[in-house]
C-alpha cells in the first residue's frame, strides 16, 4: 500500500509481513515491492528500473531480483521523493533468514537517502536484531495490547465465521481463552538516519 502526497512530494510505503507468505516476503521481494510502490506513486519510472524488473521476470529459471539489485533500484527511486516513510508491520513474522538481509538492505537504502524514515513494528524477541542491523539511533515505543480489545476483536471475527459447523462451543471457548494469553506486546521502532538526527 502506498500513499503519495503530491503537493509535498512525500510518499508513505506500507508493507505487512504475513507469516503465510514466507517466501513472498523474502528480502529481495520486500525491497522490490517497496520500489514498485514508490514508482507507482510517482507515475514516472526512473531510467533502468522498469527494464531491471522485466529482465528479472524473464530470466531463465525465474531467478528474480537479487537483494543487491533490489536495493540499487530502491536507491535510484528514492531521490525523486522529498521524504519517504517506509512502514513495515509485523517484521517478526518474516523467517529469520530473511530478516538479516531485509534490515541490512533497509539500512543501506537509508544511508544513500537522508530523507528516508523507517517505522517497523515487531514483537520483543527480535529487538536486538533490529538494533544491530539498523544502527542509526532507533527509538523504541512499546504498544501494550488490551485483552479486552483482543476479546472484542475475536468475538467480531468469530461472529463472521461462515463455517459454523466446525466451530464447537468448546473450540470457541478455547480460542477466547488462549489467544489473549499468547499475544505479546508489540513495539514500534523508528529509525531515523544520522542526517535526520542532526536535522531535528
Amino acid at each position: 500500500m502506498v500513499d503519495y502526497f503530491a503537493e509535498e512530494n512525500i510518499a508513505v510505503l506500507c508493507l505487512y509481513c504475513d507469516f503465510r507468505g514466507q517466501e513472498e516476503r523474502a528480502a529481495a521481494n520486500i525491497i522490490g515491492t517497496l520500489t514498485k510502490q514508490l514508482v507507482n506513486a510517482l507515475k514516472v519510472v526512473p531510467t533502468g528500473i522498469e527494464e531491471a524488473f522485466e529482465r528479472a521476470e524473464c530470466e531463465v529459471g525465474g531467478r528474480g531480483l537479487q537483494v543487491s539489485e533490489a536495493v540499487k533500484l530502491l536507491q535510484a527511486a528514492l531521490p525523486l521523493i522529498k521524504r519517504t516513510f517506509i512502514c513495515i508491520d509485523a517484521l517478526d513474522e518474516c523467517l529469520d533468514k530473511h530478516i538479516f538481509k531485509l534490515l541490512t538492505s533497509l539500512h543501506a537504502a537509508s544511508q544513500a537517502s537522508p530523507n528516508i524514515r523507517l517505522y517497523i513494528t515487531r514483537r520483543p524477541h527480535i529487538r536486538s536484531a533490529v538494533e544491530k542491523y539498523l544502527p542509526a539511533g532507533a527509538q523504541v515505543i512499546s504498544i501494550d495490547s488490551s485483552n479486552a480489545d483482543i476479546r472484542v476483536y475475536l468475538e467480531m471475527e468469530l461472529g463472521h465465521d461462515l463455517d459454523s459447523e466446525t466451530m464447537s462451543p468448546t473450540l470457541r471457548v478455547d480460542i477466547m481463552k488462549r489467544i489473549p494469553e499468547k499475544i505479546s506486546d508489540a513495539y514500534v521502532m523508528a529509525s531515523p538516519t544520522p542526517q535526520a538526527l542532526r536535522d531535528r
